[in-house]
């Protein structure tokens, strides 16, 4: 379960100051309410993520719904991996790469890449299959042996895994890997733990990035850091800020 600090914090604050109950002293007596309080904040917390990150009609739209950022041709995010992308399925032109784009909003990367992009996202109807990364995993993992079925050469990551608690994006993260195969590469874009300049924004839990936590997680999740650096070239005039840019590379020793 997904818990949003912001609206955990809140919902706390508001049973002490109307009910004079304290959340986490009335577990040990009363689990049952501990567990609805945190059914209650999950609930609360997938209709604001639903609502804001769903396909946006309108691009430029500063309301309630999300919009990317459109500098395509300077963020490594962008032009700059699409090539990168391009050279490695030059390598072996014969076989496709098999690429999952995570969190794909709008899909696209499928309009870059065509079919060998796989784009999933659980509020997003443009995405090839509506669901969220830990669902899609347990879907394809095989119920005899516990492994992933066919993996994928490429993971795009690219502003999807920002939402909640640390141990939440470590699961989320931990799935990715398992969905890559072994010496496959693993693109992120990640938030440095920047509200969105978007009243909307106020209930949505942004998970704070950082160098060290991305080397801390990779290593824990068997994979090498290629490169860490900011999304966009530094000093950019970007809305919402800059975002720490990141390639891994999946270890040959792990499945």
């Amino acid at each position: 379960m997904r818990v949003n600090r912001k609206i955990v914090g809140d919902l706390g604050h508001f049973f002490k100051m109307r009910y004079g109950i304290d959340i986490i002293t009335a577990q040990e007596q009363h689990p049952e309410l501990f567990t609805a309080f945190m059914a209650t904040q999950y609930w609360i917390d997938q209709l604001k993520m639903s609502e804001y990150f769903a396909h946006n009609e309108d691009e430029d739209e500063q309301g309630k719904n999300w919009s990317n950022s459109k500098k395509w041709d300077t963020r490594k995010s962008g032009e700059q991996l699409l090539q990168k992308i391009r050279d490695n399925q030059d390598l072996s032109p014969q076989i496709p790469l098999k690429i999952l784009d995570v969190g794909c909003g709008d899909n696209e990367w499928k309009q870059h890449l065509g079919a060998k992009v796989i784009g999933i996202d659980p509020y997003n109807d443009n995405a090839d299959f509506k669901i969220d990364i830990t669902n899609y995993a347990k879907e394809k993992t095989d119920q005899m042996s516990g492994e992933i079925e066919d993996r994928f050469d490429i993971c795009l990551v690219l502003g999807s895994i920002n939402f909640g608690d640390q141990t939440t994006i470590d699961r989320q993260i931990a799935e990715v890997v398992r969905l890559t195969k072994p010496g496959g590469k693993i693109y992120w874009r990640c938030n440095p733990g920047i509200t969105h300049e978007n009243e909307n924004a106020e209930w949505i839990d942004f998970f704070n990035w950082d160098e060290a936590y991305i080397n801390n997680v990779a290593k824990r999740m068997n994979c090498e850091v290629d490169e860490i650096s900011w999304d966009h070239p530094e000093g950019s005039e970007l809305r919402n800020g800059n975002r720490l840019y990141s390639e891994w590379t999946k270890s040959i020793k792990f499945n």
